[in-house]
């Protein structure tokens, strides 16, 4: 019988004898619903997962956080009743950087992912070419999360939403934007990476520099799209991540 899944965690079909586990990392503001739909393109005998920060959805009533990693134990703490079960961590954005610094600390305890996939994001060791975001003021701060795109025009014009949104937006791009590691070790799991062609929030030739890291083997796919192709992409990535994992 499978354990009952923690609050970090979100199963959205039931798989009677798992072969691995794919655990989906969202995005800043998104909750672990982004990834419901990924459910049709995913093997049968894949259990889909997706991680749950504080602060949305059935948690939104608990403080976020603002640092990766006061994150990583509680999420190690959900994916141990997993058992020795293949894992495939897959983020984008900033859930790419919870992905890896996932992977970092599954290497530590002696599991390594089976794969890390990163989408969206430029590696830890490339500081951000924009400065920081989440002090800005409020209506700058709307503005920049209207040009990202990730976030529906509705929901930006409604303020009594925003107001309830904006503790929880503001210390998940404080995350994004505080981890750096300078000089990472590269990890001993093969990792692979998606990029979008017309994404200027993380470049192509930024999404590439996580070759540095990839200790076991590195792939990149580059997709049509801005920094939101992971919608338009879903088929092609999990097509992608299947056949990456061995």
């Amino acid at each position: 019988m499978t354990p009952p899944l923690s609050s970090w965690l979100q199963g959205f079909r039931a798989v009677s004898a798992p072969l691995r586990s794919l655990v989906c990392f969202p995005y800043a503001g998104a909750g672990a619903g982004v990834f419901r739909d990924w459910a049709s393109a995913v093997a049968s005998d894949t259990e889909l997962l997706a991680v749950r920060l504080p602060g949305r959805e059935s948690r939104i009533g608990e403080p976020p956080l603002q640092r990766v990693e006061d994150a990583v134990p509680a999420i190690l703490a959900a994916l141990g009743p997993l058992g020795n079960r293949p894992l495939i961590l897959f983020g984008h954005s900033l859930g790419a950087t919870l992905a890896y610094a996932t992977a970092r600390a599954l290497v530590a305890r002696g599991h390594p992912p089976a794969l890390l996939a990163v989408s969206g994001r430029r590696p830890p060791h490339l500081a951000s070419r924009r400065p920081p975001v989440h002090g800005l003021d409020d209506a700058t701060f709307r503005t920049h999360l209207a040009a990202l795109g990730g976030t529906p025009p509705e929901v930006l014009a409604c303020d009594d939403l925003m107001e309830l949104m904006l503790p929880m937006l503001r210390a998940d791009f404080a995350m994004s934007d505080a981890f750096l590691e300078p000089d990472p070790p590269p990890l001993p799991v093969p990792i692979l990476a998606f990029a979008g062609a017309e994404d200027t929030e993380a470049t192509v030739e930024e999404v590439a520099g996580w070759e540095r890291l990839a200790g076991a083997g590195f792939s990149l796919r580059t997709l049509p799209g801005g920094h939101f192709f992971l919608h338009g992409q879903r088929a092609v990535i999990v097509k992608y991540l299947t056949m990456e994992n061995l």
